[in-house]
């Protein structure tokens, strides 16, 4: 029995032991990567560019060079490789075959992975050729497994394109296209060199599908790629196969061209299997526009070479052709010898025992895959099962300090909200205390009995009247979070009232809202401009005869502005003057905090700018105070919650 279909998992065995030998009886050696490797590398290259006698030279002068050298075990199946895929260009498909054989018992007996897929891939692209579509699936499928057991991404696209040409072949082109298409997705991230290459396969699964006008676009994509990487190397079958697909459209000129350019390149690159599909589509193309003497000439060409190098594949095609040709002529004796070699041909090539035979090979390799990953899920589960017990504890321990983090952080935000609770309280007290102020509230009662005394009863009335209503604003308000920008505006005016009533004839005022503020729908916290108005009033004009005061009221998108500016001392001044308390820095500070409560989004800084004012000429006159501060409608807090 042989052992191998079993080499891979006795290698993975190996593996997993730490075994690491170069054969029985034989110590292991430290091998040299460096030698060789420019002339590998430019030998492939060559190859790339269609140079095969340069590839030929360099592989034959390593594998002298090399002889009896353990350490360049790697460079011998490099060369040797090389060596099978010059002979693969010339058709010499036997001793392709057995050059490749010879790189993977090399690579087995050395239990090199990577070698041992890519001689796989080299044996199915060999037997391919010579028409093994059977055991051209077994290599392909062998490549896969070892490939995906590597995850060598870039070799893989590889194979998933050589398995489309099988499934091709088969008539199976719905599963081409799909290999072909999982190919392409790789090549696309990974490997453009070989991009172009399978761009002209996906061309050729189109024309099988029927859809040439697709196909060309493809195709001319792979040759501006090529084009662009400069191989050359594979240029020709990429040219060959857009005369095909416009000789599909009926576009016989146009397919004529490409054949005949095909050919030259083909025959200048020595390229035996691109040059014989170029004589029976050229010879195709000449029978559709009837050049039948021509078409005999190019299909016996055809003919003859492709019995030289034995390709059967070539030699049926080129059999269908002269079929065709003969029944035009005419010449049932000739088509019908022709016929039956095609015949024969076809089913030496895929008869019911290869479709059978291939179908179980990719049956087989799509079980084993399963059972692998139902094996590694398995495992998967395993060993996560006993990471699950072993961290159970350490989940508890982490849960547990995650709660107790969770009740430290409750904690701290209940604490916060408490002291924002008491701040907001004092701050309330604070804009009470203001509010009542008894000196002022002493000032407007005693005014009541002078204006009563100078015979003034309209204007006694008028006083006590916004006395009255300012006291119930004050009341009102003081207990309350927020409440409409027009009471504080009315509360504003009433205070301007009673202290102009005050001081008759010290100062004048306005007070302006503009319409689209929208004073009844906007919310503020209360008190919010009078404690600036009376800084303006009591400070500002502290000396002076005549003075006067202009409140604005304005918004500009979402911000509400309120500017208080007076014509008085200004400030240096007014702070070297004394006065009954240190008003103006005890509002404006406390203006500021209760901004800073109602919104957060405006820093303290922002809200309330305190800056002097300037005259005609320049000079510094009076003071104007801005505060800002972001647009809240009343409906939203009252939708909070705000207590009234």
């Amino acid at each position: 029995m042989s052992l191998r279909p079993l080499l891979p998992f006795l290698l993975m065995l190996l593996m997993a032991c730490g075994g690491s030998s170069t054969g029985p009886g034989h110590p292991a050696a430290s091998l040299d990567s460096l030698t060789f490797r420019p002339e590998l590398d430019t030998a492939r290259e060559m190859l790339r560019r269609g140079d095969i006698e340069g590839v030929e030279r360099i592989a034959q002068q390593v594998l002298r060079d090399s002889k009896g050298a353990p350490a360049l075990r790697k460079q011998r199946m490099q060369a040797r490789s090389l060596q099978g895929q010059v002979y693969q260009w010339r058709s010499e498909l036997d001793s392709a075959l057995l050059m490749h054989e010879e790189v993977l018992r090399m690579a087995e007996a050395a239990l090199d992975t990577f070698w041992i897929g890519a001689a796989w891939i080299n044996i199915g692209v060999a037997r391919d050729l010579q028409g093994d579509y059977a055991g051209a699936m077994q290599a392909g499928l062998s490549a896969m497994r070892w490939k995906e057991l590597q995850g060598d991404s870039m070799s893989i696209a590889r194979v998933l394109h050589n398995l489309s040409s099988l499934q091709w072949r088969r008539d199976s082109t719905a599963q081409a296209l799909a290999l072909m298409q999982r190919s392409l997705a790789i090549k696309r991230k990974l490997d453009t060199p070989s991009l172009a290459s399978g761009l002209n396969g996906l061309g050729v699964l189109l024309i099988d599908l029927k859809r040439p006008d697709t196909a060309i676009t493809v195709l001319r994509e792979s040759l501006l790629l090529e084009d662009s990487l400069n191989h050359g190397a594979v240029r020709e079958n990429m040219v060959s196969n857009l005369g095909l697909a416009f000789e599909q459209m009926g576009q016989l000129d146009s397919a004529a061209v490409n054949y005949r350019r095909a050919l030259e390149d083909a025959r200048e690159h020595r390229n035996q299997e691109v040059e014989i599909r170029c004589l029976y589509g050229l010879g195709d193309v000449y029978r559709a526009q009837e050049r039948y003497a021509e078409a005999r000439a190019l299909l016996d060409s055809s003919l003859v070479l492709a019995e030289r190098i034995g390709s059967l594949e070539d030699e049926k095609e080129a059999h269908i052709s002269l079929v065709h040709l003969h029944e035009r002529l005419n010449e049932p004796q000739q088509a019908l010898e022709h016929f039956r070699a095609y015949h024969a041909l076809s089913d030496s090539l895929m008869n019911a025992g290869t479709q059978a035979a291939m179908e179980e090979l990719a049956l087989q390799y799509d079980t084993e895959k399963k059972d692998r990953e139902n094996a590694e899920l398995r495992a998967a589960q395993e060993l996560a099962d006993l990471r699950a017990e072993r961290n159970r504890w350490l989940a508890i321990g982490i849960g547990v300090v995650a709660f107790a983090l969770l009740m430290l952080s409750w904690m701290l935000v209940q604490r916060n909200r408490h002291r924002a609770r008491q701040r907001e309280a004092e701050l309330e007290q604070q804009a009470l205390r203001l509010q009542m102020d008894p000196h002022f509230l002493f000032n407007a009662l005693n005014t009541i009995p002078g204006l009563y005394a100078n015979g003034d009863g309209v204007k006694a009335n008028d006083h006590v009247g916004h006395l009255s209503r300012f006291l119930r604003l004050v009341l009102e308000t003081s207990r309350r979070r927020t409440i409409p920008l027009e009471q504080e505006v009315q509360l504003v005016e009433h205070y301007l009232r009673i202290s102009e009533n005050r001081k008759p004839d010290s100062f004048t005022w306005e007070l302006r809202v503009m319409p689209y503020v929208q004073a009844e729908r906007v919310a503020i916290p209360p008190m919010l401009i009078q404690p600036v108005v009376e800084n303006a009033i009591e400070h500002g004009f502290n000396g002076r005869s005549k003075g006067h005061v202009s409140v604005l009221v304005d918004r500009a998108g979402s911000v509400l502005h309120i500017e208080v500016r007076d014509d008085g001392i200004g400030r240096n001044t007014a702070a070297q003057r004394p006065s009954r308390r240190n008003g103006t820095s005890l509002g404006i500070d406390l203006v500021r905090q209760r901004i800073a409560l109602f919104d957060k989004q405006t820093s303290i800084t922002e809200a309330v700018q305190v800056r002097d004012g300037r005259a005609e000429d320049g000079s510094a006159r009076g003071t104007v105070v801005t505060i800002r501060l972001r647009v809240q409608l009343m409906s939203e807090h009252d939708a909070a919650g705000d207590r009234g």
